[in-house]
C-alpha cells in the first residue's frame, strides 16, 4: 500500500513528465505528411522500402536523400549523412569519366571502387574512409536513360572491405542487401508501422504501413527474411 508521502512522490513525478511533455510539444513542431508529400519521393517513402531489383529511379540527390528521412527541399553535392542509421552515409556516384575521380561499378553490382586520380588526395581518401567515415553506404548510380537524360539508380546498402581496399588502394565495397527501409521524415507525423523484415545478420531491411504491401513483399520473399509484426 502507498503511503501519503509515496503517492505524493507520485504526483510529483506526475506533474514532473507533463512539463517534460509539454516542453516537448513546444519544442517539436510536427506538419502532417500531405503537406509535404510533394517534395519527397512519397511512392518509396510510403512503401517503407528500396528494393534495387525494382529498377528504382530518383532525380536528384535531394530525393535520394529524402527516401532516408533527409526532408531536403534543395541539396548541393554528391550525397549526405543518413539521419536515421547513423552508421551510413548516402551516395550518389558517377561510374564514367569524372573530372578527378575514377570510380566502378561492377556489372553485377555486387561491388563497386572509390579512386581519386591524384595519388596524394587518394591515399588521404583511403585512409578518412577506413578509419573515420562512416563503412557502409548506401548507393545510387548517377547514369544516363534511353531519353538522353541522368537519373540515380538505387542499387543497394554496402561495406568498405578493408583488406581489397588496403590491396588494391582504392576505397572497396562489397554489396551487403539490395534492400534498404525508406524513412518520414522526423518532423511528419507518419503512419503506424505493422511489420517489419529483417534479414539474417539482424539489419532491419524494410517496414511496413499497408497490409497489402506486407503481403506482396511476402510472396516475393517468403523464405528470405524474418518478420515481426508490430
Amino acid at each position: 500500500m502507498n503511503t501519503i508521502d509515496d503517492i505524493e512522490i507520485i504526483r510529483a513525478n506526475q506533474y514532473e513528465a507533463v512539463d517534460v511533455i509539454d516542453k516537448r510539444k513546444k519544442e517539436d513542431v510536427y506538419v502532417s505528411w500531405e503537406s509535404v508529400r510533394d517534395q519527397n519521393p512519397s511512392e518509396y517513402i510510403e512503401k517503407g522500402y528500396l528494393d534495387a531489383d525494382e529498377d528504382v529511379r530518383l532525380r536528384t540527390v535531394a530525393e535520394c536523400c529524402n527516401c532516408f528521412g533527409a526532408g531536403y527541399k534543395g541539396f548541393q553535392g554528391s550525397g549526405a549523412k543518413h539521419k536515421f542509421e547513423e552508421d551510413t552515409d548516402i551516395k550518389r556516384l558517377k561510374f564514367y569519366p569524372n573530372g578527378e575521380w575514377d570510380n566502378r561499378l561492377t556489372l553485377d553490382g555486387n561491388r563497386f571502387t572509390e579512386f581519386h586520380i591524384n595519388s596524394s588526395e587518394n591515399e588521404k581518401y583511403v585512409q578518412s574512409r577506413i578509419t573515420e567515415l562512416n563503412q557502409k553506404i548506401a548507393l545510387f548510380s548517377h547514369e544516363k536513360t534511353s531519353s538522353a537524360k541522368y537519373e540515380a539508380i538505387f542499387k543497394g546498402l554496402y561495406r568498405v572491405n578493408t583488406e581489397e581496399t588496403l590491396k588494391s588502394k582504392k576505397v572497396t565495397y562489397d554489396r551487403i542487401s539490395k534492400i534498404m527501409p525508406t524513412y518520414y521524415p522526423k518532423t511528419v507525423l507518419s503512419p503506424k508501422v505493422i511489420a517489419e523484415a529483417y534479414d539474417k545478420t539482424g539489419y532491419m531491411i524494410a517496414h511496413f504501413y499497408e497490409v497489402e504491401v506486407l503481403k506482396a513483399f511476402q510472396q516475393r520473399h517468403a523464405a528470405d527474411y524474418i518478420y515481426r509484426m508490430k
